[in-house]
């Protein structure tokens, strides 16, 4: 029986980790590992919908986190010069109850009648304005999906792990016991004592990896192997960036198409998170920068750079040891799927951790990595070939098997939710929707087609309604919560 968790490594992935363990099982003692010598990835950091759902779960109040963590509303991302329409990728729950099972409000609305892309979306998305509805009840927050100053959001949840009692060690994790008999780890060993010659111990029935591309635990301590999928994506290094705060806050998240990749534009209260995923095969660091700062023009100082190996360990949960965020995987920042994935990851553990259903959650887990790594993929099925890497991703990028068998079912008909079967899956087939229609994707002869069979049945119409609801800009919507409500927190 575990009566006691060790997660080595904070960051947002240790602390979300730790307050889902927290919630979900009482009277275990939770301790987290972390180093000060391991800094953030990044300077803002993007959420999908799932982080609302990590709140609800563990009581944290939205309104609490909008303040703590810098956070400002997104409504999705509005993806800029990936076709010869910029278009916006944002499903929110009431598009998805439209959706039931066939998707017939997007089949009808936009794809078969050939409408714009923004009309997929809530009013107020492009023309960054929340809805005055929520205002006084911001705990029912009008977003489920944030953009968060990264630093701050990890003060914030380190703040609420101390608050329930979840013991922190600042150390950093050098050696590593392993069981010969049983092949577990015993304990992990930091350096905190080692001026007297004698490591820390941290002793435990279970550890949570959140250590990382280092993959302390997982990978060099029970030599779990690396899965490389870099055949299928053309991205492995990036830079990020600060730059002054918005004038006006995106309520969505900016990605933007490069020579040699694209850019993301993160708003957060106070400053801008920026960066550039490239491939270093056409571009290194330095012209990376050089390029971004033509685009800003003006000279940028780069906070992070890193590089990285799409892919996963050949499974998260191996022995008494589970790998979360970086250290199970990592695609690249489009969709902003890092804390997602986590999220989903820890919901698929605490599910089959009291039946010690090994095997089932390691199928989970891969079935969630190999859903977003599909569902990013789509995102470069773009005609553009105005540059050499756009070329290359136009006509030599190799599709995965998974990836290809959806896109056969969608070149004869429209997506349908049973098109994925995925338990805790990051992406369904209503959000291929908006990015492969922005892409020009579908063959709207085909879809009109289908439309016409099944056009008996009740169609919808939401411009109206989205249209009746007041608004207020984004920026002046955070401020005048921060200012009625700062000393709430």
């Amino acid at each position: 029986m575990i009566n006691d968790f060790i997660i080595v490594g904070g960051g947002n992935a240790g602390f979300i980790s730790a307050l889902i363990l927290h919630a979900s099982f009482t009277g275990k003692k939770i301790k987290i590992i972390e180093s000060e010598e391991i800094g953030t990835i990044g300077v803002g950091e993007s959420s999908s919908e799932h982080f609302g759902d990590f709140c609800r779960f563990c009581r944290i109040p939205l309104l609490n986190l909008l303040l703590g963590a810098k956070a400002t509303f997104k409504n999705g991302i509005y993806f800029e010069g990936w076709s010869d329409e910029n278009y916006l990728h944002n499903i929110s729950s009431f598009d998805c109850a439209l959706a039931s099972g066939n998707h017939f409000p997007y089949l009808h609305n936009v794809v078969a009648n050939n409408r714009p892309n923004c009309e997929l979306n809530q009013k107020g998305s492009v023309n960054n304005q929340v809805s005055l509805s929520y205002f006084n009840s911001l705990d029912n927050s009008p977003t489920n999906q944030f953009h968060f100053d990264t630093q701050a959001l990890n003060n914030y949840l380190r703040g609420i792990c101390r608050e329930r009692g979840i013991e922190i060690i600042k150390d950093r994790i050098d050696s590593i016991d392993i069981n010969s008999e049983t092949g577990n780890i015993d304990s992990v060993n930091g350096s905190s004592m080692m001026i007297i010659g004698k490591a820390q111990k941290y002793e435990a029935d279970f550890f949570i990896d959140c250590s990382g591309f280092s993959r302390l635990l997982l990978g060099k301590g029970l030599g779990v192997k690396w899965k490389s999928y870099s055949e299928y994506l053309p991205l492995d290094s990036a830079i990020a960036f600060a730059t002054d705060e918005m004038d006006e806050y995106n309520i969505y998240t900016r990605a933007t198409a490069r020579d040699c990749g694209w850019s993301w534009q993160i708003p957060t209260q106070g400053r801008t998170g920026n960066g550039y995923v490239f491939s270093e095969k056409f571009i290194n660091e330095s012209q990376a920068q050089e390029e971004m700062e033509r685009v800003y023009g003006h000279k940028i100082n780069i906070n992070k750079t890193f590089k990285f190996d799409p892919g996963r360990m050949e499974k998260a949960w191996h022995k008494n040891c589970y790998a979360v965020g970086l250290s199970q995987s990592f695609v690249e920042p489009l969709e902003a799927t890092a804390m997602g994935s986590v999220v989903q990851q820890m919901f698929a553990f605490i599910h089959t951790y009291p039946s010690n259903s090994i095997e089932e959650c390691n199928e989970m887990v891969n079935g969630i990595f190999d859903n977003i790594f599909d569902y990013v993929q789509a995102h470069y099925l773009t005609k553009r070939e105005d540059t050499p890497f756009w070329k290359e991703v136009k006509y030599d990028l190799k599709i995965t098997p998974s990836l290809q068998k959806l896109l056969d079912k969608w070149e004869r008909r429209f997506p349908q939710l049973s098109d994925i079967a995925c338990q805790w899956a990051m992406f369904n087939s209503v959000n291929y929707i908006p990015i492969l229609y922005g892409l020009k994707w579908f063959n709207t002869d085909k879809v009109l087609k289908e439309f016409r069979h099944i056009e008996h049945i009740r169609m919808f119409d939401w411009k109206d309604t989205r249209d009746k609801c007041l608004h207020m800009g984004h920026k002046k919507f955070i401020n005048e919560v921060v200012r009625t409500n700062g000393r709430r927190l």
